[in-house]
């Protein structure tokens, strides 16, 4: 006699529009809501361990620290004291070097220089762009002489005057004045360019009243008077080579020899 296959039925499915449909479906929103919400953690919480290494690895870490100081547009004489104050960063993260501080105390400590520019050479440089001041007129002191820039800031003192720089003599063998340095700083302020850079051997007497070399021919050029007068007269009185051009009362020059 065959036996009858015994076999079990199909769950029952519940019917839409039931209880136990609705709380079947609540079950599973809760629980597809609980994984977004934990994903959303997880995801959270590798951002801020990344953000975390990041911070560490680039502000705290000797991995990315400075190791290299390269100072470039400094002048020979000031190139060690700059390198001195750069090299005291060495070991420390490149992120955390503070550039304007160091900028501000090059400027403050190290007079020959006019500007600086510090930016970060990834991994390991830090370098010093340096702008120089630029000297226009070499005071004679006892000690050699001062040079100044148009701004009147003394870059330093050198033993001898460089061949493009016009010398300031006071008459009599006395050291220039104060006044007597401005004096000739405001003269070569009013000279064109051109003129400007064939002054040599300017003098200020104890009056502040300043004359100078153009090429073989001495111009006394006197105060501060009507500037713009003096540099229109003396390019036509040069015409005929004389040995001096007297320019200090402009409505009256005279020239001599």
């Amino acid at each position: 006699m065959a036996q009858r296959s015994m076999s079990r039925p199909p769950a029952r499915q519940p019917r839409s529009g039931t209880r136990e449909a609705t709380e079947r479906r609540f079950v599973e929103r809760a629980a597809r809501a609980r994984g977004l919400r934990l994903r959303r953690w997880l995801v959270a919480l590798l951002v801020v361990a990344v953000l975390v290494g990041l911070g560490w690895l680039l502000g705290f870490s000797s991995v990315l620290d400075v190791r290299t100081v390269e100072v470039t547009g400094a002048q020979k004489s000031d190139a060690p004291a700059i390198e001195q104050i750069a090299q005291q960063e060495q070991g420390r993260p490149l992120a955390r070097v503070d550039a304007g501080e160091m900028s501000a105390r090059i400027i403050d400590e190290v007079p020959g220089v006019k500007e600086v520019d510090v930016d970060r050479g990834w991994p390991h440089t830090l370098n010093v762009k340096v702008t120089s001041r630029v000297p226009v007129l070499a005071v004679r002191q006892d000690e050699g002489f001062r040079l100044l820039d148009g701004h009147g800031v003394v870059i330093r003192t050198v033993a001898s005057a460089p061949k493009d720089v016009p010398t300031v003599t006071a008459q009599g063998n006395t050291e220039v004045s104060g006044h007597g340095v401005k004096a000739a700083r405001g003269m070569l302020r009013a000279l064109p360019e051109d003129m400007r850079d064939r002054v040599r051997d300017v003098t200020v007497d104890g009056a502040d009243q300043v004359s100078f070399r153009l090429g073989s021919t001495t111009i006394v050029w006197g105060d501060a008077e009507s500037p713009e007068v003096k540099v229109r007269v003396i390019p036509i009185l040069l015409e005929k080579k004389p040995e001096i051009i007297d320019v200090s009362a402009p409505g009256s020059p005279v020239t001599r020899g």
